[in-house]
């Protein structure tokens, strides 16, 4: 697939095939993001159509600042990270004085 074809526009408002297609998703699942408000869009008569903006934004929960996405990744990795930086190997540099 050409990546020109994934390319979102924020400012294109796009249809629920059309954004479905961008995200590699299916229609059905878009539908269901839609309705439970995870995807931001707009009912015109029965049909949806979703902004550029809020598909390019469904990484970043609304109301979740970058400080409350890293606490998270930290909590959530934290075990990998002791095992990768508090290891015999790294012992040596544990009681090195702090700057």
């Amino acid at each position: 697939m050409r990546t020109e074809l994934l390319r979102i526009e924020p400012n294109v408002y796009y249809t629920v095939d059309e954004a479905a297609a961008k995200l590699r998703v299916s229609s059905k699942t878009l539908l269901r993001l839609l309705r439970f408000g995870k995807v931001r869009g707009v009912k015109i008569g029965r049909q949806w159509r979703i902004l550029g903006s809020a598909l390019l934004n469904l990484s970043i929960p609304e109301g979740e600042s970058e400080a409350d996405l890293l606490a998270d990744w930290l909590a959530a990795s934290s075990s990998a990270l002791r095992e990768v930086w508090d290891n015999e190997e790294d012992a040596v540099y544990d009681d090195l004085p702090e700057r």
